[in-house]
């Protein structure tokens, strides 16, 4: 399936993002996980008709956020995953029908008869997609120029393990391996389906395997996130200044 090129809006209608095909590291290629990063343009105001294919749910939960930024990251993100999928499927991106689980996880209505799951997360001034034929997939992005006191973040997000490798690097280097350590542990919960909620401590994504591959490690067997045993990640080459990282179903 070929990615839309910015959207499936007339080519008169005004572009409220730009969708680009990222590189997939190899092992999430074999998977069949394919990513894409949207750029948002932050001067289309949420009446374009370049927002036509959204749901009255969605539109709501634009019309929600206070900042104007929010609000575009909410629908565009939306509107770009709905071309994403409407392509995959074989219909309009309007009639796409997604479902959320009892976990608030959304995929694919199963009417449409396919085995497609799909991830996003947005950060910035972009959001990633990202999406597989069949098992799951979670993505995350993270921006490493947020101001974020990651020290005190630490306690909550880090196992033991991660703590000690963190304090290990150079002073300078800190910071955005933390959100690397972050966006590896977001992939992996929302790849299982639990989210943070599964318990962000019970399991460690470094010290790596490789500069591009977290090596996880169970920490605590009985918490729901020691499924994420199950999936494989990889760290993506998202857009300078930002962390992002893509997990899948280990084959």
């Amino acid at each position: 399936m070929s990615i839309p090129s910015d959207s499936a809006s007339p080519v008169d209608t005004p572009r409220a993002w730009r969708m680009h095909a990222l590189d997939v590291p190899a092992a999430a290629s074999r998977a069949g996980v394919r990513i894409a990063r949207i750029d948002f343009d932050w001067r289309v105001p949420l009446a374009s008709p370049a927002y036509a294919a959204l749901s009255d749910d969605e539109r709501a939960r634009a019309a929600r956020f206070v900042r104007h930024e929010d609000a575009v990251r909410s629908a565009a993100t939306r509107a770009a995953l709905r071309d994403v999928l409407g392509a995959a499927l074989g219909v309009a991106p309007h009639a796409v029908a997604i479902v959320v689980d009892e976990a608030g996880r959304p995929s694919p209505d199963p009417a449409h008869g396919t085995t497609l799951d799909f991830n996003v997360s947005h950060a910035g001034d972009h959001a990633l997609l990202a999406w597989v034929p069949a098992g799951r997939v979670g993505v995350d992005i993270e921006s490493c120029s947020r101001t974020t006191d990651w020290r005190a973040l630490t306690s909550e997000v880090c196992a033991p393990a991660e703590a000690a490798y963190l304090d290990g690097l150079p002073p300078d280097a800190r910071a955005r391996e933390f959100m690397r350590v972050w966006s590896a542990k977001e992939a992996l919960l929302k790849a299982l389906g639990t989210g943070i909620g599964g318990g962000l401590r019970a399991f460690a994504v470094v010290p790596p395997r490789d500069a591009a591959t977290p090596a996880t490690t169970v920490v605590e067997p009985a918490a729901p996130a020691a499924g994420v045993a199950a999936f494989d990640a990889a760290w993506v080459d998202a857009a300078p200044g930002y962390a992002a990282c893509v997990a899948w179903t280990r084959a």
